[in-house]
């Protein structure tokens, strides 16, 4: 009797088969990846240790195969200085070829033009501005023509009709160009006031206040007079700081009471008769 034989299914069997093949691709993908990475690390550590001297060995290599150019060429160091300075002035006659080409066929064309238009320019505003007789402006135009008869007529010059000189000629100047001018008389030169002070009486006399006047900037001046003495003196005073009277004058702290006011008046008549402190206003 033959032994039953059960069906194998191909399908099962490829499945491991392909896995553990596409492992293995990836395994070997991810070895050669760590492989360049490291080889690329080794390297760059390498030409950081030994890049400069790789530089000066490549630059003598080119120093050394231009020596030996210059060398088999056969010329002496003054021949070939001889050879350069000749392909400097060579290169510097071709500039200056080029130089002088482009003055005389861009740059003085340019000029003389700049030039010309500017001459027409100067003697189109340096002629006569008008050519004919002299004419009014006036509505009637009978006068207008009779006037510019007129004009032809007055002219002295008869080879000189159409330019500026006739119409100078013709030309009729208001009186207050040919008229001499008013003398006028000299006004009478204002006479400086000048302030005097009075002296500062002594401290024992009866009469003698102390006044304290304070400023704007409340700086605090003092000084003696007589309560006999006008009020103008205070005033005086004040100039005297700078403080001109015309925009400032001098009041009492209280009541408060404008002095200008009262500048004939004695201090007395302000019962200004002990000392006392004013203040500088501006005026209203």
């Amino acid at each position: 009797m033959t032994p039953d034989v059960e069906p194998h299914s191909s399908g099962g069997n490829q499945c491991p088969c392909i896995t553990s093949y596409v492992s293995l691709y990836v395994s070997a993908i991810v070895r050669a990846i760590s492989l360049c990475l490291l080889t690329l690390g080794l390297f760059t550590f390498v030409l950081y240790l030994v890049g400069d001297r790789l530089e000066a060995g490549w630059k003598w290599f080119f120093q050394r195969q231009k020596y030996q150019e210059k060398k088999g060429s056969g010329l002496s160091a003054e021949e070939l200085s001889h050879q350069q300075r000749a392909v400097c002035e060579r290169i510097q006659n071709e500039y200056n070829e080029k130089a002088s080409r482009y003055e005389a066929e861009v740059a003085r064309p340019r000029r003389e033009a700049k030039k010309a238009q500017l001459e027409r320019e100067f003697y189109k505003f340096a002629g006569p501005a008008w050519k004919g007789g002299a004419r009014s402006l006036d509505d009637n135009q009978g006068n207008d023509e009779k006037a510019g008869s007129a004009s032809k007529q007055q002219l002295p010059r008869k080879g000189a009709q159409g330019t500026s000189k006739d119409a100078a000629t013709v030309r009729k100047l208001p009186d207050s160009a040919t008229r001499q001018p008013q003398a006028v008389p000299n006004k009478p030169q204002q006479v400086k006031k000048v302030i005097v002070l009075p002296n500062e009486p002594d401290t024992r006399d009866k009469k003698c206040i102390t006044v304290a006047l304070r400023g704007l900037r409340s700086t605090v001046t003092k000084r003696r007079f007589l309560y006999t003495e006008k009020v103008q003196v205070l005033l005086d005073w004040m100039a005297k700081q700078g403080y001109h009277p015309k925009l400032y004058t001098v009041c009492t702290t209280f009541p408060r009471r404008d002095l200008s006011q009262h500048a004939e008046e004695t201090l007395e008549d302000m019962h200004l008769v002990r000392d006392v402190v004013l203040a500088i206003e501006e005026r209203e």
